[in-house]
């Protein structure tokens, strides 16, 4: 309908009550030119309205932060997945919003924050779709904590360093035992092996050193102690058996002691 013929319906119905101002003679209250134009324009607009744009469910801004992903614009999914976050906490897509989370701040090498993300994932869904990798991201993300770029010929070369506190190298080997012991054919199997082996070949190297300091300290109770803590455990062939020769040391030296001691 034209805007001359809503004018003129409008025209219609209000001219009886339509003056300049003035009271009906039988004390009805007639309206202005002023208020007709007012009234018809408001009208107008109402009716005219568009209705407000469908905003995107939960389930299709989730497709979109998975094509942004895809597409490497990491800033752009991480924004839309933060977004959905509290919105999806406890329904069927959480676990994805979550799990995506995690996976979005590895593949942007945010490791610490990744590791925090899958914990929250195993600890929020235990037995969801996506358990498996979230066990074996945890201990990679903490490894990928640890290792340290060493520049070649041409060449970059990861590795784990040697240090004091080796606390968090201990927590990766016990996760990735974990998953082994969890996931026995798992998809990543082969790869959680040789972190852990490497691993526990590291941790088993920061204990000979510490027996090696004892020893050259002349502290032989100290040695046989941590000579003892090694040969309990499960390392590589080669470390048991330097175990083994600088426990040999630690008891010569400590029958020395005992000997000059004697009256």
């Amino acid at each position: 309908m034209s805007l001359s013929s809503y004018y003129a319906m409008w025209s219609l119905f209000i001219s009886p009550f339509f003056s300049e101002d003035q009271d009906d003679k039988r004390g009805i209250k007639l309206i202005s030119r002023k208020q007709v134009f007012v009234l018809f324009f408001l009208a107008l607009s109402i009716g005219c309205s568009s209705p407000p744009a469908q905003q995107p469910s939960p389930g299709e801004r989730l497709n979109t932060a998975r094509e942004h992903m895809e597409k490497h614009h990491y800033e752009l999914a991480l924004k839309s997945l933060e977004e959905l976050k509290p919105v999806t906490m406890g329904t069927k897509l959480g676990g994805e919003v979550q799990f995506l989370l995690a996976e979005n701040k590895s593949l942007q090498r945010k490791h610490a924050e990744a590791e925090v993300d899958y914990r929250a994932y195993l600890t929020l869904y235990p037995e969801g779709p996506f358990s498996e990798k979230a066990l074996y991201m945890t201990a990679f993300s903490k490894v990928k904590q640890i290792k340290k770029t060493s520049i070649g010929f041409f060449t970059l070369r990861s590795y784990i360093p040697h240090d004091r506190d080796i606390s968090t190298l201990v927590e990766a080997g016990s996760l990735f035992e974990q998953y082994l012991d969890r996931y026995p054919s798992g998809e990543w199997k082969n790869q959680a092996e040789e972190m852990a082996d490497e691993l526990r070949k590291k941790e088993g190297e920061h204990l000979l050193e510490i027996i090696s300091f004892y020893l050259k300290k002349k502290q032989p109770k100290a040695a046989l102690a941590r000579t003892q803590q090694l040969l309990k455990g499960d390392y590589p062939d080669p470390i048991m058996t330097r175990a083994r020769e600088l426990a040999v040391r630690a008891g010569k030296l400590l029958s020395a002691e005992v000997d000059a001691g004697s009256p």
